[in-house]
């Protein structure tokens, strides 16, 4: 067997405190009196389902935002969600000369759910979409959690549960380490859960047997999400344009963001606060 010299210590993390808390709960009261930034906001393939559900989260956002505002690259979706009333703009988020060529006012919340997992370049458009985020504003990320609990049980079972357009993971650690690269300072980290899914007659019998058997497993898990928070199914970073001053920030904010900050050697961390949740 191949043999290779030892990975170096400070390869090895240990994961920061966090909470579990329920994805969309969260966002909104992040959102809440604030003008939004909606980035990837459509969800093409189940715009129509979700605003018929009342799940889809962009028309939550409507209801607690102070003003809203999304982008998206699909055409179709911003024209729909443009003849149903909302400010909605076409373009690439990865690329900054579309982006600035929006003109658009920053907003207090740029809000990125259920994206980076679907895009080529994640960076680019973390850089790209600064010019959105006011200095004092926040960045709220969510994502699929690499290292859920869910992931290893369907390894063992020899399956994969991933979307079919999701292109990369991301843990705490590659995710901040994401941010850190083009220019964003995580000041707060938590996890959440799956949310039930929904069955209609529609679906055949032996689809809703699986859905039933999973959202019991969702029930069971669930106190050893509270126990081990990093083993939820997916991930919120909450951060802040670097070199920006938390003078305005809480004392308790800024402590989060130092912490967060170091590395793992120190092994300190604090925290703050759904398979693709809709976007």
């Amino acid at each position: 067997m191949t043999s290779v010299p030892a990975p170096p210590a400070e390869s090895i993390h240990r994961v920061p405190p966090a909470r579990v808390v329920d994805r969309i709960e969260f966002v909104l009261d992040r959102a809440a009196g604030r003008r939004v930034v909606h980035l990837g906001f459509v969800d093409e393939t189940r715009m129509e389902e979700r605003v018929a559900q009342g799940s889809w989260l962009h028309a939550q956002l409507a209801g607690v935002a102070k003003e809203l505002v999304g982008i998206d690259a699909s055409r179709a979706g911003v024209e729909a969600a443009s003849a149903m009333g909302y400010e909605a703009y076409l373009a690439n988020l990865e690329s900054p000369e579309e982006v600035a060529s929006l003109g658009l006012e920053a907003g207090d919340l740029l809000l990125a759910g259920e994206l980076v997992e679907h895009l080529a370049n994640p960076g680019r458009m973390l850089e790209a979409v600064r010019q959105l985020l006011r200095d004092d504003g926040s960045l709220v990320i969510t994502t699929p959690n690499a290292h859920a609990l869910t992931n290893t049980l369907a390894a063992l079972a020899g399956l994969e549960l991933v979307n079919s357009d999701h292109v990369g993971w991301q843990s705490w650690w590659t995710a901040r380490e994401l941010l850190a690269r083009h220019g964003y300072d995580v000041r707060e980290l938590a996890y959440y859960p799956f949310p039930r899914l929904e069955t209609s007659t529609a679906h055949r019998p032996a689809f809703r047997a699986r859905v039933h058997l999973f959202n019991a497993y969702l029930t069971a898990v669930r106190p050893l999400y509270r126990l081990r928070p990093s083993l939820a199914d997916g991930l919120i970073l909450v951060a802040s344009r670097a070199n920006v001053a938390t003078t305005a920030a809480s004392e308790t904010t800024a402590s989060r963001s130092t912490q967060l900050g170091r590395s793992s050697s120190s092994g300190t961390a604090t925290s703050g606060n759904s398979p693709s949740a809709p976007r």
